[in-house]
């Protein structure tokens, strides 16, 4: 798997407190519980997407988002651009499960194992 050599990592006290604001929005504890790894837990259903198609997101690159490597367990901070070469990238053996999501916790780009993207966008509560 590729390095995410252009992200610098979140100190874990800091993490943790995004991740935390991350699950509320998005997790279903539950499922959580029982399937272990978020992405494979959200709260509504997420558009699935070829990974090819991730250049068609309407998000900026230049926009800072987080990347958390589910399996890692490390949170990274990043611009869009980075993180889409960085996709892109990836080999078919690489075993990725990570969420990509912005600050403002409006959207959230699952990257699977699968070989799939899944897009959900906060519906407001």
């Amino acid at each position: 798997m590729g390095e995410l050599k252009f992200a610098k990592e979140v100190p874990r006290t800091v993490a943790h407190s995004i991740l935390k604001s991350f699950v509320e929005h998005f997790v279903d504890k539950e499922n959580l519980r029982k399937y272990g790894l978020m992405w494979n837990s959200f709260v509504q259903k997420p558009k699935c997407i070829p990974m090819e198609e991730i250049r068609d997101i309407s998000i900026p690159p230049e926009d800072r988002v987080f990347f958390y490597d589910e399996r890692d367990r490390a949170l990274y901070a990043a611009r869009m651009g980075e993180v889409v070469t960085y996709i892109l990238e990836l080999e078919p053996w690489d075993q990725v499960d990570a969420c990509v999501f912005n600050r403002e916790m409006k959207w959230v780009l699952a990257v699977t194992h699968e070989d799939v993207l899944l897009f959900l966008e906060r519906t407001v509560k």
